[in-house]
């Protein structure tokens, strides 16, 4: 376009309209998917902490209803019907049996607390990991992160900075149980737990000041910063300002599992939404706008089923006890990991 004489190309730029905002996927759900889980985790957390006897109800719902869920989830993604399983076969499948092999072994040869442990830190990992990526899809949906390689430099120092300075704090300051699990936790000199709290302020306090310009100046996106604000709030509710670990862990479980279930139903429906596929007729017919309640409903029978054939497994085929217990189920939720890390950026997943 040519620019008329006397109007500098500056002047034509700066009166350009600026991009609007878009959506995660719509604003119903992006303020759902921002508030819903810290605050059923904070809830749950403040519930227990008020009546420890309720801490076994609540924790057992939170697995029914969204731990063992939310690993269920990956498969709608992975191997929800004969042509994608065949397909993810290896990631679905084989890696599956591997990883639970090992981890079975380690548990009879290291010991329970081995498992334990690793769990303690790979689940904080696991995390901090979806907290960075949905602060990314929340940041796609500024105007600045609609441009192509754009990034937030600051927000990403503070969502790295933040966990890796808790889950410091949580390993000087924790006992050697967990979750009814021994563990022994790696425990950092104290002048290094105080440096990363150093640097996780610094972090916050630049967001912080960031944050402010922008409400000042009415360019504050509060989806987004919002998103990052409950992402501080709950590494530090879960590993640093609750003494007690296992309370900690529910809360930030709870806001993790939520999230996750969440973006995996979104994920779904924009794919099969308004159409049936006959290569994925069942997750194709749940996953359709106006029927959370059947796909949920659908979703946790495949759970309850699931997870009480391996409870019967481990009793029956293993022996019982708490390494058969941790050797599967753990081993169920590191292959989750793993496969988790994989299934949202490679091409040749195909999401069921």
């Amino acid at each position: 376009m040519a620019v008329p004489a006397g109007v500098s190309v500056q002047s034509v730029a700066a009166t350009a309209p600026a991009q609007s905002r878009s959506y995660v996927w719509n604003g119903s759900f992006d303020n759902t998917l921002l508030v819903a889980p810290i605050a059923l985790g904070l809830l749950a957390a403040a519930v227990v902490t008020s009546n420890p006897a309720l801490y076994a109800a609540v924790v057992l719902a939170d697995l029914w209803f969204l731990g063992y869920h939310h690993v269920v989830s990956t498969y709608t993604r992975l191997g929800f019907s004969s042509q994608s399983l065949r397909q993810n076969r290896f990631l679905a499948v084989d890696l599956l049996v591997v990883i639970v092999l090992v981890t079975t072994a380690l548990t009879f040869t290291a010991g329970a607390w081995a498992v334990a442990s690793a769990f303690l830190y790979l689940q904080w990992f696991h995390y901090m990991r979806q907290g960075y990526g949905i602060s990314r899809r929340y940041f796609r949906t500024t105007p600045a992160g609609q441009t192509a390689g754009a990034r937030d430099r600051i927000a990403d120092a503070v969502i790295c900075a933040v966990p890796i300075y808790a889950i410091a704090h949580r390993s000087s300051t924790m006992g050697d149980m967990f979750l009814a699990m021994p563990v022994k936790t790696i425990v950092p000199p104290q002048a290094l737990v105080t440096m990363l709290a150093v640097i996780a302020a610094a972090a916050v306090a630049a967001w912080f000041v960031r944050m402010g310009l922008r409400v000042a100046s009415d360019t504050a996106d509060l989806r987004y910063e919002g998103f990052i604000l409950s992402h501080v709030m709950i590494f530090l509710c879960g590993y640093v300002w609750t003494a007690d670990a296992n309370v900690g862990w529910l809360a930030i479980d709870i806001w993790h599992t939520l999230q996750y279930v969440l973006v995996v139903w979104m994920v779904n429906v924009k794919k099969y939404g308004g159409r049936a596929d006959a290569n994925e007729p069942l997750l194709s017919r749940i996953s359709q706008p106006g029927r959370p309640l059947t796909y949920f409903a659908c979703c946790l029978l495949i759970t309850t089923i699931v997870y009480l054939g391996l409870n019967g497994f481990t009793v029956l085929v293993m022996g019982g006890g708490l390494a058969a217990a941790l050797g599967l189920y753990m081993g169920i939720n590191f292959h989750h990991y793993v496969v988790d890390a994989l299934i949202w950026k490679r091409r040749s997943v195909r999401a069921a």
